[in-house]
């Protein structure tokens, strides 16, 4: 039987999650911290950092970044609605990786993000069978919203969530698709927080020691 696959597929680095929607989610450094970095700071950084994610394509993107220029408040508004989604979608993934129930305002939140969306998917024939593409919408604000909230939905109904782990880091709590042979993969980068976990460690045998 053929899937139905979503294109264009979006190739994302496993070190921000291996998925579009936990790039997105990854997009605050340290968040665990108490003073965390926000990498999306307005619409425009909101569309340049998919870009660098690997989420969105630079013509896409200069489309979105010339549509938005003249309309400000709606670019603001915008821009309100994904730091909304990703949240939810960080607290949604968190309990998953967690085992924990989500919170069903959390998941009416992406119901209302996919429904605002599904008028501009659009099914068409590919070689390899059938393919859920985007009608003409690239230019609307939201878009990209939308095809993170079809990935979200996407990873929440996949035999990939049994993957789904959060980097225990202490100031990081990034999320992931564990796709190792093993299945032990544990930090979100290990030359990151699973250097600073070793580092740590060493610190406190050492000091253990030399006061014993």
């Amino acid at each position: 039987m053929q899937n139905v696959t979503l294109v264009p597929a979006r190739q994302i680095p496993r070190e921000l999650g291996g998925r579009l929607c936990l790039a997105f989610v990854n997009s605050v450094l340290w968040r665990r911290s108490g003073a965390g970095r926000d990498l999306l700071t307005d619409y425009a950084a909101f569309v340049r950092y998919l870009v660098g994610s690997g989420g969105l394509d630079p013509a896409t993107a200069d489309a979105l970044l010339e549509t938005s220029l003249p309309r400000p408040a709606e670019s603001q508004a915008g821009f309100g609605r994904a730091i909304e989604l990703r949240e939810v979608l960080y607290r949604l993934f968190s309990a998953a990786a967690s085992d924990e129930q989500p919170a069903t305002a959390d998941l009416d939140r992406l119901n209302t993000a996919l429904t605002g969306g599904l008028g501009s998917l659009e099914v068409r024939s590919v070689p390899t069978g059938f393919a859920l593409d985007w009608a003409p919408a690239q230019h609307e604000l939201d878009w990209p919203l939308w095809e993170i909230a079809v990935s979200a939905a996407a990873l929440l109904g996949s035999d990939d969530l049994a993957g789904l782990k959060q980097c225990p880091g202490p100031s990081c709590g990034w999320l992931f698709i564990d796709e190792s042979r093993a299945g032990n993969r544990r930090w979100c980068s290990s030359q990151l927080c699973g250097n600073r976990d070793r580092v740590r460690r060493h610190y406190h045998r050492t000091h253990d020691s030399g006061t014993a």
